[in-house]
């Protein structure tokens, strides 16, 4: 077991130390109706705002531009994302194209509860 997987199962034994059986159960329904969501809305975020993520191809010298604030994409594609996320209501990108809050995945989770609620996935 690596030390994420200890970490995760200390954090677990420790939120359910001194519950009933009941109690427990309750607990593992609610994280597993939190992971589920959790894992849809990543997918939904990948999908909706692949922007956020342009920064893992960058080359280095991207890397090095984007230190310095400085956006590596076309002007047309910023100008592109801004308006979109204007129309989404989400903050826009830092001058160096990378997200300032989290905005967007809060929308994304919004969205994943919403989906697995309508499919009966959720109460």
């Amino acid at each position: 077991m690596n030390r994420w997987k200890k970490e995760k199962k200390r954090k677990y034994d420790e939120a359910r130390k001194g519950l009933s059986k009941k109690e427990i159960a309750a607990l593992d329904r609610e994280d597993s109706r939190k992971e589920a969501i959790q894992q849809l809305a990543k997918k939904i975020h990948v999908e909706k705002f692949p922007e956020e993520w342009d920064f893992m191809g960058d080359s280095i010298q991207d890397a090095n531009d984007r230190a310095k604030g400085i956006n590596p994409m076309s002007a047309e594609y910023i100008e592109e994302i801004r308006k979109k996320r204007e129309k989404l209501g989400v903050s826009p990108l830092s001058e160096s194209g990378m997200r300032t809050s989290d905005d967007t995945m809060k929308l994304c989770e919004k969205e994943a509860e919403e989906k697995l609620k309508h499919l009966g996935l959720l109460p």
